[in-house]
């Protein structure tokens, strides 16, 4: 459990810490670029990055109250993770709209092209969260997906559809 709980410790802060700074990073640099800069567009696709980190952090935060206290997820995980999941696809959607309306008038590259490398950040957030582990941070976890030959299913998505199968402890029909 040590162990574990460290890596789960680890990985909250990281998504947390990283959720805050890469979007301070991002602003100092464009601050600095000495070019005018779309702020809206730009700091949509932080934003979108950010709120996907910070989804990681607090699901890996649930997981570790769940393993310190014996336990499993929370009762109100399942819908929580259901409808962020749902609401980051619209919210995709809504800002693939904006990048293509600002492509359309005139918006400069620069920006449309930070501003679809952040939304492309964002999607495969999504993916590596619920769907498929993208980031293999370890020499062990390269090799095993090596000796696989494929991703690991998402532990995110894995306990969500745990949770979904397991339904409500109340007996009420479980969210989709």
């Amino acid at each position: 459990m040590a162990d574990l709980g460290g890596r789960l410790r680890y990985l909250r802060s990281a998504e947390a810490m990283i959720a805050v700074a890469l979007p301070a990073a991002l602003i100092a640099v464009w601050a600095d670029a000495g070019q005018p800069v779309a702020w809206s567009l730009r700091l949509g696709g932080a934003a979108l990055v950010s709120a996907l980190l910070l989804q990681g952090a607090l699901y890996w935060h649930l997981k570790l109250a769940a393993l310190a206290a014996g336990s499993g997820m929370p009762p109100w995980f399942a819908g929580l993770y259901t409808t962020l999941r749902r609401l980051n696809l619209v919210a995709f959607a809504a800002f693939a709209i904006a990048l293509a309306r600002a492509a359309a008038t005139g918006t400069p590259r620069t920006d449309l092209g930070w501003s679809a490398a952040l939304l492309g950040f964002a999607v495969l957030e999504h993916v590596n969260y619920f769907h498929w582990q993208l980031m293999y941070d370890t020499g062990a976890a390269v090799r095993s997906a090596w000796r696989r030959r494929g991703l690991r299913p998402a532990a995110l998505g894995v306990d969500l559809r745990r949770a979904r199968a397991a339904g409500p402890p109340d007996g009420r029909r479980p969210a989709r």
